[in-house]
This record gives C-alpha cells, structure tokens and sequence, in this order.
C-alpha cells in the first residue's frame, strides 16, 4: 500500500503555529507567568515558546519568535521593569539592543543545535529536544546579561542600587538560579510539548 501524498502546504503549517506561539508571547507579556520580578531582575518563561517553535519549526520560526520576544522585552523598559527604564535613559539604542538581538540569537542558534543532534536518527531526536530546549535558556541568559554588563558597566551600580563590586555577584546569583529555572522548565515542559508536536508535524505533512 503506498502512502497517501499529504496535501498540507508545510509553510502554511509552520507559519499557523509560528503566528499562535508569537500569540502566546504577547499575551504572556502581560500576565505574571511573562516577566517574574526576582528582586531588582526578571525570570521569564518566554523562553518556552520560543524553544517550542525553534526545536518544531526550525530556525525561521525561531528567529520570529525571538524577535518577538525581543520586541517585548524591550516594551518592558516603558514603565513596566525599573531596571529597564533606567538603562532606557542611558542609552536607548544600547537598551534596544541588549532587549532584542539576544533573545533573536536564542530562538535561531537552538534550531541549529537540534538539526545538528538529530540528524542521525530517531534515538538522538529524542535527545536532541531537551539539549535544544535548555540551551534557548543558557543563550538567553548568557547573552543577556553579557549585553548588559558590556553596554552599561558601571552605570548598573545606580540603577540597580548595588554597589558595583556586587554587581558580578548578582548576576551570578541571577544565573545560577532564575536561569536554572528556565533551563528546567524548558526541558521539562518542552520536552512535553514538543515530542508530540514534532510526531504530529512529520504526520501531517
């Protein structure tokens, strides 16, 4: 018996999920679960959808979502996170670009790092969604504030209202729980979603 020939366009299925994961982000933006106040920083859990769409869709959904992502983290600085605004102030530019082109680098490099582990078969696609997934969050948080203590220095002790030797300090504290986190919601509840996702994509198309 041969296979029936799917008559889904793959793109259309791509961009109908891309568009409803970018939906999730936006409304995510502006619900608690978005950005978590930790102290003078934020968690966020926008990481998930944009690791769901990176491992599913593959590195144009990815780079979408990040931008999204990236757009909302930057709408933030608008009177929504203090930080934010105060870096804001400083530097605009810098501010926009520290918010965006991290989390456009962490919605495109995990789709890579998921083709490359899963390419050899079906064992390593099953390993390849938790890598993926928890390295949207590494490269978020890494990049993040890489970004923020390369742009804004010793400006940061202000705004933040830490004195600067703690500065280093914070962020390791920052990373090393907010971004464990992320990391174990990504590949635990990505894992989730995106094993049955990736079964019903290659179904459908």
């Amino acid at each position: 018996m041969t296979k029936r020939k799917s008559t889904v366009n793959p793109l259309v299925v791509e961009m109908t999920m891309t568009a409803i994961l970018a939906a999730l982000i936006i409304l995510m933006t502006f619900t608690p679960i978005g950005y978590i106040p930790i102290g003078p920083v934020k968690m966020t859990l926008m990481t998930l959808p944009v690791a769901v769409g990176s491992i599913v869709l593959g590195a144009r959904s990815g780079i979408i979502l990040g931008s999204i992502f990236g757009l909302t983290s930057f709408y933030t600085c608008f009177g929504m996170d203090f930080v934010g605004m105060g870096l804001l102030s400083i530097n605009p530019f810098l501010t926009f670009v520290m918010c965006f082109v991290p989390r456009v680098l962490c919605g495109y490099l995990p789709a890579l790092i998921y083709k490359a582990i899963s390419k050899n078969g079906t064992k390593r696609t099953m390993l390849a969604i938790p890598v993926a997934g928890a390295s949207v969050a590494i490269i978020n948080t890494v990049l993040f504030l890489g970004s923020m203590w390369l742009f804004f220095g010793n400006s940061l002790s202000d705004v933040v209202g830490v004195a600067i030797d703690n500065i280093f300090a914070l962020f390791a504290l920052f990373a090393g729980t907010n971004g464990l986190i992320e990391i174990a919601v990504n590949i635990v509840v990505g894992t989730a979603i995106c094993k049955p996702l990736t079964i019903a994509k290659k179904k459908l198309i």
